[in-house]
């Protein structure tokens, strides 16, 4: 992830180990996907006990789930930040607020 927002400047990172929360984030997001398609295949193919539609699901699902990582991994990153930094309407012109939880002699250096 970049250091700074390329549109309003605003530091990504508030703290060390500040995304090690984001994990949570991902798992529930992955459990609701998981449910969804669980829900979806219910409906279209519906499951019994006497074939083997539910592990086809399970199989079909874990793929879709590792195909999706990268963008769950974004995606969760940006919903851990949401909150804990507010939207400004007025980003355009005022500078982001720097939080006081950031001490720059502890973060890795920007690339």
């Amino acid at each position: 992830m970049h250091a700074h927002c390329a549109e309003c400047g605003q530091r990504t990172e508030l703290e060390p180990g500040f995304y090690y929360g984001s994990a949570y984030v991902s798992y529930a997001v992955a459990i609701a996907l998981s449910v969804s398609t669980f829900v979806a295949w219910w409906v279209i193919i519906g499951f019994s006990t006497e074939d083997n539609r539910f592990f086809w699901w399970m199989g079909l699902n874990a793929l879709f789930l590792v195909l999706l990582q990268p963008l769950l991994m974004r995606l969760s990153r940006t919903i851990w930040l949401s909150f804990f930094v507010k939207y400004n309407p007025n980003w355009k012109t005022e500078k982001p607020e720097i939080s006081e939880r950031v001490i720059e002699e502890q973060m890795m250096p920007a690339e």
